[in-house]
Formats: C-alpha cells, sequence, structure tokens
C-alpha cells in the first residue's frame, strides 16, 4: 500500500508534462506544413522587360471570366491572389497567353514562417 501512494503523485505530472510535449511537437509540425495558397507570382524572365500593369493583368482576367482577390506588387513582380485552385489554373493559362514571351508565372510560395520560428529552428549555437 504505502508504494501506492508514492507512485501516483508522481505518476499525474509526468503524464502532464508528455501531453504538454506532444501538444507543442504537433503545433510546431503543423506550422512548419506547407500552406495551400491560391496565388501566383509574375516576375520578368530576363532584365530589361518591365512588368505589366496590374490593371492590365486585372482587365484581361476579369474579362475571362477569373475571380482575382487581389493584385499586390512585390519587389520586382506581382502577386495575383485568387478565389480557389480552379482560377489558379485557369488565370495561369490564361496569363501564359495575355502576356509577351519573357514573363515567368509560377505557384506563389507561402510566405515565411513567423521570426520565433526562425529563432527555435535556426542555429543552435546562437540559443540563449
Amino acid at each position: 500500500m504505502k508504494n501506492l501512494r508514492f507512485k501516483r503523485p508522481i505518476l499525474w505530472p509526468v503524464t502532464l508534462i508528455t501531453l504538454l510535449l506532444i501538444a507543442a511537437a504537433m503545433g510546431f509540425a503543423f506550422s512548419r506544413m506547407p500552406q495551400n495558397t491560391n496565388a501566383l507570382q509574375i516576375r520578368p524572365a530576363r532584365a530589361g522587360l518591365t512588368l505589366p500593369d496590374g490593371f492590365f493583368v486585372y482587365q484581361s482576367l476579369n474579362e475571362r471570366g477569373i475571380r482575382i482577390k487581389s493584385i499586390t506588387p512585390v519587389d520586382d513582380g506581382l502577386i495575383v491572389q485568387l478565389d480557389s485552385g480552379e482560377q489558379r489554373m485557369l488565370a495561369e493559362r490564361a496569363l501564359q497567353d495575355i502576356l509577351p514571351m519573357g514573363f515567368s508565372i509560377k505557384l506563389c510560395e507561402p510566405t515565411q514562417s513567423p521570426s520565433w520560428v526562425k529563432k527555435l529552428s535556426g542555429n543552435p549555437l546562437k540559443v540563449g
């Protein structure tokens, strides 16, 4: 009987800590999973090409019945955010027809991880 009294108080904290560690690991794993994005990135493939106007891209896609959430200029390109994956595929085909040769049209990369995730997964020698 004495042995059961000592084992029970230790069992609860160990179980609680184990569950918290599992939950933290799952949260970290989900935050690192690739996101399903419905955005296209338009960039000039070579130097000397000027980026098309966002309004021209919007108007051309809208005429073809493609629903656009937003068009955002970023650095040396445009990001076209669309409603769905189907709309993204239609827009990709349409942009290949609309834009002249020399433009790269590809799936937009998901946004970068928050800075605290970078710090945790970065160089282990810099922790502290």
